[in-house]
């Protein structure tokens, strides 16, 4: 039940801030973490999300357009860019008044006409927009659909987003909090409550209006986990499954794609990274742009999920790196939040030149695969990103034509045919069953941090891995490192934090049939 204390702040969000404001003795600097405490206590409490989803949002069926400016919104976005300069705003607007949060104007002629310049702050603004890859079934637990009459939303600035042509919102924030400001970084995702205003968006160029969040308080997203009571089932039901309804009943390539979707970074030094994975031998489709059914299949399970259908076209001529031009950050397909996890299909492929973009492109894929980190470019310079994205490679071949993959695992499917289906045809588990699937791929992607090895278990692994290699010469120390990070996987697929001789000798079984495929 919504407390008459959070209706209170909905509707009079300004008020509330002035009131705070009037009872506060503290210097002006550290009053918006004051606000930002305060509003978080309402909003942000702990298992009840109660007054948080009484809260508007702003989404494609409520665009910014469809509320009037002062209204107290929500926003799950992603962090698009961070390299706006700060704005000056009046903190003081005298007799116990406060400016910020749109409340005083921030032109910086009239501020520095009036101000008191002791009474000038800094807020920090940032680009934020629709979270690239969210699922629908995502989107609609964040903000349940409501049927409106608004046309469709052009977005201001759509460069910035790292799909062309797909629909999204586009906001500039305004964060008064700046300690809690700096820990953002960009492509987080982040729920930013704020009132709403339209505002030029540069002093340089008034015709141009772009929404505006003044930021209230906001919140870094993070997983909510489900208990999940018999993993063991949860994880067969899961496999079989994708293996009948995508993989054309291949077990084996679905229980390596279950351990690629539960994959996450928990390390980077010792780095133990999301193995990249290749499924080869798999068919072309039977006519052009059309997805196959796994991609579907994905987009049910994940809550963020992006699908890339490679062409040399796109490679010459898509941005998959952001680039920054003229003081503008343009996105690119490869800015995505962490957690995300990218299909990337081959079939498109064609002979043909590759030119400098499309390497560049090709390279940047590969550097994710490698390391997580992208490059963003810059006029004279480049930065180093780090990113978490899993990704998966359909390849018609033996191999990736294009990447070096960590896993490569040949399909052999035994009908083609219900590879390729239309979304309609898929026949989908209860509503119950598919949430558990989710709850269950969420959880172990948690579980995956705390994965460890015993003192007994590690040493039965050394003399093990020393058995095999006195039998086979052509075992290297970097088949042990492949083993065990397959080894973790396999023990965060059960939600078991502890890897066992048991599941030391079910990885090498695994790893066994893949390598099998190969020869």
């Amino acid at each position: 039940m919504v407390s008459p204390k959070a209706i209170d702040e909905v509707c009079n969000p300004t008020q509330v801030i002035q009131r705070l404001y009037h009872s506060y003795n503290g210097s002006d600097e550290t009053f918006p973490p004051v606000v930002a405490d305060h509003f978080s206590a309402i909003f942000f409490k702990p298992d009840d999300h109660d007054a948080l989803v009484q809260l508007p949002s702003l989404d494609l069926h409520h665009p910014p357009e469809s509320y009037t400016s002062g209204t107290l919104v929500r926003f799950c976005s992603m962090i698009q860019d961070t390299s706006s300069s700060p704005e000056l705003y009046l903190a003081d607007l005298g007799n116990r008044r406060c400016g910020g949060w749109g409340i005083s104007s921030t032109q910086v002629d009239q501020i520095l006409y009036s101000a008191d310049y002791s009474a000038l702050l800094e807020s920090t603004t940032m680009w934020v927009v629709s979270v690239p890859g969210e699922s629908q079934w995502r989107k609609e637990e964040v903000s349940p659909y409501v049927s409106t009459s608004f046309p469709s939303h052009v977005p201001p600035r759509p460069h910035k987003f790292p799909m062309p042509g797909v629909p999204h919102i586009g906001v500039q924030v305004k964060i008064y909090d700046n300690a809690s400001a700096q820990l953002l970084r960009t492509a987080d995702v982040v729920t930013f409550i704020g009132i709403l205003s339209s505002e030029p968006l540069s002093e340089m160029d008034s015709s141009v209006e772009v929404p505006v969040l003044h930021v209230i308080c906001h919140k870094i997203a993070s997983p909510e986990i489900a208990d999940i009571p018999e993993p063991h089932n949860v994880r067969r039901e899961l496999i079989d499954w994708m293996s009948e309804h995508a993989l054309g009943g291949d077990d084996l390539v679905a229980e390596w794609l279950l351990l690629q979707l539960t994959s996450k970074i928990h390390s980077r030094a010792p780095s133990s990274l999301p193995p990249s994975l290749t499924i080869s031998n798999f068919p072309r489709p039977p006519q052009t742009n059309i997805l196959p059914i796994v991609s579907h299949i994905l987009s049910e399970l994940l809550p963020q999920y992006t699908v890339i259908p490679l062409s040399l076209e796109l490679l010459n001529t898509g941005s998959f790196v952001p680039e920054s031009r003229e003081e503008d950050l343009h996105s690119g397909y490869l800015q995505l939040p962490p957690g995300t996890t990218t299909l990337l299909t081959e079939s498109g492929m064609e002979e043909g030149k590759v030119v400098e973009k499309g390497l560049i492109n090709i390279r940047a894929m590969q550097e994710i695969m490698n390391s997580q980190t992208l490059e963003y470019t810059f006029p004279f310079s480049k930065f180093t990103f780090q990113t978490d994205i899993s990704v998966i490679v359909l390849a018609e071949g033996r191999k990736s034509a294009l990447f070096q993959t960590c896993l490569n695992v040949p399909l052999q499917s035994r009908a083609d045919g219900v590879l390729y289906r239309s979304n309609d045809g898929l026949d989908y588990p209860p509503f119950d069953k598919l949430k558990s699937f989710r709850s269950y791929i969420a959880s172990c992607r948690t579980v995956i941090g705390r994965v460890h090895v015993s003192e007994a278990t590690s040493k039965h692994i050394e003399e093990d891995f020393v058995h095999q290699r006195q039998k086979d010469k052509t075992v290297t120390s970097d088949d042990l490192i492949h083993l065990m990070r397959v080894a973790r996987l396999l023990t965060a697929s059960s939600l078991l934090d502890e890897v066992t001789i048991e599941i030391w000798e079910a990885t090498k079984a695994l790893e066994a049939r893949r390598k099998a495929r190969l020869v």
